[in-house]
């Protein structure tokens, strides 16, 4: 089942930004057939319905099971994005939007527990692995969505990524028919016996959701080093979409091509695949894991900065910048490395992505507001700076070493 899990998690991955970046560099052609496209609800869409579904993710995994909440996260995705490829109205085209987030937003939360159950003993390694393929989901599709619209149109291209989200599901109909032949055989019930009650061999016929680990992972909004997780992702996010939303608007707006600043925001998303592998990596064996949170926070607000004050060396920017979203592999890391079994992983992971991306949402909206204000871009991106510096603060607490099964009796 190992290999269909690793076969699964690369192919939900690669579909966990692509139904956003596709968008994001040819706005200005989508615009021409869908009357009143607005971008800032676009930009912020994608967040809320993360926080709102994600939210959702643990009571569903629990009726479903993991592998069955991944299949009908991915057809939700495949579904949306081919209903939003041959929608001509915005309301229809957000409403189609949305269904197709509401399958990525159960697939984020999903990834992390789904990793520890499968990759007990290579949660940083496969940590790694899942972090590069949404590194590539966030970076590739921006990279050929302007060649790939004059080829086959923009509806072609936002389809085409409603495609792979089908294919995503194959290898979890595999492994969720396993699972229904060969019970027994299931991760789920390989899990520690000393932090949740066994499974009787009465249970063979049991499902999924029942085979899960009954542990009780509650409270968990009274966790301050919850609080702190939520804060390093939600602010890392809110800069992530951020860029991902106006970063080529505002390049544009400098005279650059579209083209030119889809690829800059491709090396933006792409220049991610280093830390990403080496964050998961390494976090848990550094003395200063601190230190991660403070470089991705000066990271940021140098990016920032050159954007601002020498456009002309963007793509220079977009090099430094990339590196300060090293803390959302460090928090998809840490959801596994503060829990004790993959249910308090799907806990955690719920309340700190929920939240987190409760927070992130207000990037995109905010950003767009400052840059349509008397401040323009220098409003904008110095509230970014700002959050930057809030996550360098709040986030040490993330870097603690504690978990939450043991954080005390509101969590028992």
């Amino acid at each position: 089942m190992r290999a269909w899990a690793l076969i699964g998690i690369l192919l939900v991955s690669l579909n966990l930004r692509a139904a956003v970046t596709s968008l994001s560099a040819i706005y200005n052609v989508v615009g021409k057939d869908i009357h009143g496209l607005n971008i800032s609800i676009l930009g912020t869409l994608p967040l809320l319905s993360f926080a709102l579904f994600g939210s959702l993710t643990s009571t569903l995994s629990k009726r479903l099971g993991f592998e069955r909440s991944l299949i009908l996260a991915m057809l939700l995705t495949a579904m949306g994005i081919g209903l939003r490829s041959i929608s001509s109205s915005f309301p229809v085209f957000a409403i189609c939007s949305v269904i197709a987030l509401a399958g990525m937003g159960l697939s984020n939360v999903l990834m992390p527990p789904i990793i520890k159950r499968y990759f007990p003993d290579h949660i940083g390694g496969m940590t790694a692995v899942y972090s590069v393929m949404i590194a590539v989901s966030a970076g590739l599709p921006s990279a050929i969505a302007v060649p790939l619209t004059e080829w086959i149109g923009w509806r072609g291209n936002v389809g085409f990524w409603g495609g792979t989200a089908l294919l995503a599901a194959l290898p979890w109909c595999a492994i969720a028919l396993k699972t229904r032949l060969h019970p027994r055989r299931h991760p789920a019930l390989a899990e520690n016996p000393h932090a949740t009650p066994s499974v009787s061999h009465t249970q063979k016929d049991t499902s999924l959701a029942e085979a899960l680990p009954q542990q009780r992972v509650v409270a968990v909004y009274k966790w301050p080093v919850a609080w702190s997780m939520v804060v390093l992702f939600g602010v890392t996010m809110m800069s992530m979409y951020a860029m991902l939303t106006w970063l080529p608007a505002y390049l544009v707006a400098q005279g650059m091509s579209s083209a030119t600043a889809g690829n800059i925001l491709f090396v933006y998303n792409i220049v991610g695949v280093l830390h990403s592998i080496l964050v998961p990596l390494y976090l848990n064996r550094m003395k200063h894991p601190y230190l991660v949170v403070v470089a991705a926070g000066a990271l940021q607000i140098i990016g920032y900065a050159g954007f601002l004050f020498l456009p002309a060396g963007a793509w220079v920017w977009a090099v430094v910048a990339a590196p300060g979203l090293m803390t959302v592999p460090a928090t998809f890391d840490l959801i596994n490395l503060r829990t004790r079994t993959s249910a308090g992983a799907a806990s955690l992971s719920t309340f700190v992505q929920a939240a987190g991306y409760v927070l992130a949402a207000l990037g995109p909206f905010v950003v767009g507001k400052l840059a349509a204000s008397a401040g323009g871009w220098s409003a904008a991106f110095g509230f970014l700076s700002v959050a930057a510096i809030i996550m360098m603060i709040v986030g040490k607490a993330a870097m603690h070493h504690a978990y939450l099964e043991d954080a005390g009796p509101a969590n028992k």
